[in-house]
This record gives structure tokens, C-alpha cells and sequence, in this order.
């Protein structure tokens, strides 16, 4: 017995028109950059920051010198923490000679000597 397959044909009802243009749903291929987006909010939502050891303002003051006398940039983390207990991200820049008593100044950034944690310089 023999099957017989009938013509298969869309037929329009109720004035039923699909959009004219050629991409039906435009908003759903920006899945990489969805991805990205939910990637790195994970990242920054699990990002506690690696706390590294207390300097003490001698230290601190060597690196400093070094970086000031080599012209190298630093990188300095903070004794602040976010409203999600987070560190703040590092500081980076050319240390250019500028503090007082109260102040380190790199680039246009005036630091607080008391919020230091630690400071390295960037290779």
C-alpha cells in the first residue's frame, strides 16, 4: 500500500504578513556578546582580590624612591573595601616625585598615606 503525500503549501489567514526585512528575530544573535556580558559580571561578582601584605610607610617609601629614581610605574592597593566587601581595584601609574605629609600624589590621583596597603613597581 502505497502512501500518497500531499503538496504542502502555506496559505495566508487573518492578513497574517511576517516582517519584510530578511533577519526575522535581529536581537537574538548578540549571543557573544550576552555571554560576554554575563561572563564578566560572574568574574567580577567572585573577583575578592588576592590582599597583599601590610607595608609599612618606610617601605612603602623605598619602592618609591626606586620607582621615582627609575622612572617605572607602580601599582598600589588600597586598605578600602566596597559595599560587597571587595577590595578596590590597584592604582596604577608614574609615581612623579609629589607627596606631603598627607598625600601621595601618581599622575592626577592624590592618595591618602594612611589607605596604602601595599605598593610594587610594574615591570
Amino acid at each position: 500500500m502505497m502512501r500518497r503525500r500531499t503538496k504542502k503549501e502555506f496559505v495566508n489567514y487573518n492578513d497574517y504578513e511576517d516582517r519584510s526585512f530578511g533577519l526575522k528575530w535581529g536581537t537574538a544573535f548578540a549571543l557573544d556578546e550576552l555571554k560576554k556580558v554575563i561572563d564578566d559580571n560572574k568574574n567580577d561578582a567572585m573577583d575578592t582580590g588576592k590582599k597583599l601584605p601590610q607595608m609599612t610607610q618606610a617601605e612603602i617609601d623605598d619602592v618609591l624612591q626606586i620607582a621615582f629614581l627609575k622612572t617605572k610605574s607602580v601599582s598600589i592597593q588600597l586598605n578600602l573595601y566596597d559595599d560587597k566587601d571587595r577590595l578596590y581595584p590597584t592604582i596604577e601609574g608614574v609615581f612623579s616625585g609629589y607627596a606631603d605629609c598627607e598625600n601621595l600624589y601618581i599622575e592626577d590621583q592624590d592618595i591618602a598615606w594612611e589607605i596604602i596597603r601595599n605598593i610594587q613597581i610594574k615591570e
